[in-house]
């Protein structure tokens, strides 16, 4: 019986994590920014992360986050997906406490930044409601503009859980919908 839940856990983890695979290569074969895909293109990515939502974490909105995340895919149209304009930048999350953290969307290599400063407050197992507090803007490592930010939204998880790349990779992979789906992943 023993034997079994071991074979049962491993295929699981398996299966997981091909899905997992197949989600972050699709993503990195459209690209980060979701608004700029097909409908169809958009709906394919959604399908697989939704396969992964039996696999996730059983309280995926509380798990604990810390550290530097970076965003796979975002299909949202605002400048949350790193696009402003032609251009799309790197995007991060930095959890400063269990509360507060920061987007950050980079161009150029740092030179150009957007900070959005926002906190999150976990509602229940898979929800947390999220406020954002104050934008930064930076040139060459100087602050040129911090304004109130204004806006709150419900993030709801599709997954969330610790996956493992084909390469041995571990990392830790967030599927949310904010109504706009949104990959994020924490390497290890």
């Amino acid at each position: 019986d023993t034997d079994t839940k071991t074979t049962l856990k491993i295929g699981n983890d398996e299966e997981r994590n091909n899905i997992a695979e197949k989600l972050l290569t699709t993503c990195a074969g459209y690209g980060q920014v979701g608004s700029k895909l097909t409908e169809e293109e958009r709906s394919i990515i959604d399908d697989i992360a939704a396969s992964l939502g039996s696999s996730s974490s059983p309280s995926p909105a509380k798990i604990e986050l810390s550290g530097k995340h970076e965003l796979i895919y975002s299909a949202s149209p605002s400048a949350s997906s790193g696009a402003l304009g032609p251009l799309t930048g790197k995007v991060t999350q930095s959890f400063l406490d269990e509360a507060m953290f920061i987007n950050r969307v980079e161009f150029f290599a740092g030179a150009f930044k957007i900070e959005l400063y926002a906190e999150r407050k976990v509602l229940d197992d898979t929800r947390i409601r999220v406020k954002f507090k104050e934008t930064v803007i930076s040139v060459l490592g100087k602050e040129v503009k911090r304004f109130e930010a204004k806006g709150s939204g419900i993030w709801d998880y599709v997954f969330a859980g610790s996956i493992t790349k084909p390469s041995g990779e571990k990392m830790l992979l967030r599927v949310m919908k904010t109504p706009s789906t949104f990959v994020i992943v924490q390497r290890e």
